[in-house]
């Protein structure tokens, strides 16, 4: 998508790409991300040794984590050194050097604080407020243009409060939609969906949504508002409907067979309960002689032609087979 509807043609390995996994666990999307930068720039552009160097200088210095829970933050830094290590161009820690994934809210601390909140805010531990510092930096200052990953799913999160509020607000109105129903948007997937498109759409000004979620959103009554919204500010979306759904369908397909969810393993077979999709959403740089062009496309009638829509199903044991051989074409 970077290289096909965003005219950049080196894709991840793009030093202008800021990326950010706003959930990032473990590490699992930013060590993917880094490994491919790492091929492409070794077997496409035949760097070389010089591949695994600006590799590194991508996990310092673009390739960004946010995690809010200590225990796997602790493990994504251990997975990317581990990674670089094997690259053989190590983190030095005499260098203070870092994997640049922080510790902090992804919903939160996008707009500079008030000075009122400023001197409310104490931090204990100095080593946290520096944390929370070079986080905010990167939330405010830095032209993210991906935002991919699997962000968590709560139905029973609860009312967002304070600034996550304004969040799962945006998706409560609609235009020509029946208006929504139900508690659905208080699922806590649906923040970070709104957080994403906030920040590519209204900040950065183009770039890709990439999230593999619960896939609730596709049809739900609570989502009558999402779903038009992505119509009128999206330029192409993308959806890949995995299935799997305990509740809905029993995890059988239509002929009844067996569908397991896309992260079913061997010791796990059922995988999670909940049906899953990946959205892929694309918002491409307006016409700079439009004075809003957000707001020109906005006032169009919604259409999946006007966003260009694509979507499948995806059903059965081989369904992550069929994704891989999507790739590898």
């Amino acid at each position: 998508a970077l290289r096909e509807e965003l005219g950049i043609h080196n894709g991840l390995a793009d030093p202008r790409v800021f990326v950010l996994d706003p959930c990032c666990g473990t590490g699992a999307y930013l060590v993917e991300v880094l490994r491919h930068i790492y091929r492409f720039l070794k077997e496409d552009q035949g760097m070389g040794d010089l591949s695994q160097l600006y590799t590194k200088q991508a996990a310092q210095e673009r390739v960004f984590g946010f995690e809010l829970l200590p225990a796997p933050f602790v493990v994504a830094h251990l997975q990317l050194g581990l990674l670089l290590q094997s690259f053989d161009v190590p983190l030095d820690d005499a260098k203070n050097e870092r994997a640049a994934i922080y510790l902090t809210n992804a919903l939160t601390g996008w707009e500079p604080p008030s000075e009122e909140a400023k001197k409310q805010l104490t931090f204990p531990i100095a080593e946290f407020q520096a944390e929370k510092e070079a986080a905010d930096q990167i939330k405010q200052e830095k032209r993210i243009i991906v935002i991919l990953g699997n962000p968590p799913y709560n139905g029973f999160a609860g009312v967002a409060v304070e600034e996550e509020r304004d969040l799962s607000n945006a998706y409560r109105t609609t235009k020509r939609a029946p208006a929504p129903q139900g508690q659905g948007l208080n699922d806590l997937y649906i923040r970070f969906f709104r957080m994403a498109e906030r920040r590519i759409v209204e900040k950065s000004g183009e770039g890709i949504v990439s999230f593999i979620s619960n896939y609730s959103w596709l049809d739900g009554l609570s989502f009558t508002g999402m779903r038009e919204r992505y119509l009128e500010v999206f330029d192409s979306i993308t959806v890949d409907c995995l299935n799997g759904d305990k509740y809905k369908t029993g995890k059988l397909t239509p002929e009844g067979d067996p569908d397991p969810s896309v992260f079913s393993t061997e010791f796990n077979r059922e995988g999670i309960q909940v049906g899953t999709a990946i959205a892929t959403l694309v918002f491409r740089s307006q016409n700079e002689e439009d004075e809003d062009p957000i707001q020109k496309k906005r006032s169009a009638p919604p259409s999946a032609a006007a966003a260009g829509i694509s979507f499948r199903h995806l059903w059965g044991k081989n369904k992550r087979a069929e994704l891989l051989k999507t790739l590898d074409q």
